[in-house]
């Protein structure tokens, strides 16, 4: 057994693996807070409503916090931001700990492998990721496993690139980040992260239209499509200009920041994408454009979109921790095979 983990900013998933099936277990990686009463807890407790009580507060957790938010006429929270644990959010830490627990539950046996995802230092920011990185495997390793992060580009690759020997461009883009990896062979050659994701793009469409950030977001899941035939003016089009000006903006940095000599001349590079952020229609179709008009250190054999974004990361986590637990196995077997017989 091993689990695969995506923290993301809009959401948290866990994979394994159940005979010939991967299950994902998924909650919303937000929360909202209600006056506690009695009454109030014992609703909440009576309809496996996950939430916290602090103090003279409760706090809603997860997929439900969307709804309660709805109800109360409250903005919800989220304990990530910008990809990492959010430093302004006071609440964060013990949010997301009941958040992770919920997705990933108990450990089939002590020390089982997890590889949870981890975004890459940002280029254009000066975050660090480690604090964020080091916290959630403390969270993981409390639990019983044994935990380590995965480059989350480089989860794309181990999800939607074994036909191709893991080689090619992973991109996950994330409502926080913008996570890429190039690999040659499941070796990465190029990781990165930008600090611009989907939100900075409702972010973006809701201050030109003058619409609230979290309106913006629902049009933006709600079969909006990159098909540029919306009047620009309204918000769809304002997020199709935005969309637009990120995809230019991610390929600006890969053309800064890979290598020239890591690359082998004359490679054609297959590229995926995946996330939340690249599941509306026309999303690839769009990049491909803008990456056969760019100039790149390599080719492009083409752009696909993952197989389900939302689950590409979790599965990544799940390909390299299962990998893992098999090459322990081969050594242990290995190591007693050598054993001597008395």
């Amino acid at each position: 057994m091993a689990k695969g983990l995506d923290v993301g900013t809009m959401n948290i998933l866990s994979s394994r693996q159940d005979g010939d099936e991967t299950v994902f277990v998924q909650q919303r990686n937000s929360f909202v807070e209600i006056e506690y009463s009695d009454m109030a807890e014992q609703m909440l407790a009576r309809s496996d409503v996950l939430h916290i009580k602090k103090d003279d507060k409760v706090y809603v957790v997860g997929d439900d916090a969307l709804n309660f938010a709805n109800i109360f006429n409250r903005e919800t929270r989220r304990p990530m931001q910008h990809g990492i644990l959010s430093s302004d959010e006071q609440s964060a830490i013990p949010m997301i700990k009941l958040i992770i627990e919920q997705v990933v539950g108990d450990p089939a046996y002590e020390g089982e492998k997890l590889y949870f995802s981890s975004p890459a230092d940002p280029v254009d920011d000066d975050l660090s990721t480690l604090y964020h990185e080091k916290t959630v495997e403390s969270f993981l390793t409390a639990q019983g496993y044994d935990a380590e992060p995965i480059n989350e580009g480089m989860a794309v690759i181990y999800s939607e690139l074994a036909d191709q020997n893991f080689t090619g461009l992973g991109i996950s883009f994330g409502a926080g980040m913008t996570n890429v990896c190039l690999a040659y062979y499941a070796v990465p050659v190029m990781t990165f992260s930008i600090a611009r994701g989907g939100d900075w793009i409702d972010q973006q469409a809701a201050r030109a239209t003058g619409t609230a950030v979290d309106k913006v977001t629902s049009i933006k899941e709600d079969d909006f499509e990159l098909d540029f035939t919306t009047d620009i003016g309204g918000v769809e089009g304002a997020l199709s200009i935005y969309y637009e000006n990120l995809l230019d903006y991610v390929i600006q940095n890969v053309v800064t920041e890979v290598d020239e000599e890591d690359v082998e001349e004359g490679l054609d590079v297959p590229v995926v994408v995946t996330g939340g952020t690249a599941s509306p229609d026309g999303f690839e179709a769009l990049f491909e454009n803008h990456l056969n008009n760019a100039s790149l250190p390599f080719n492009v054999s083409g752009v696909r979109r993952a197989r389900e974004p939302l689950h590409s990361v979790a599965r990544g986590a799940l390909v390299a921790a299962r990998s893992d637990e098999d090459e322990a196995a081969a050594r242990a077997d290995a190591a007693e095979e050598r054993e001597p017989v008395e």
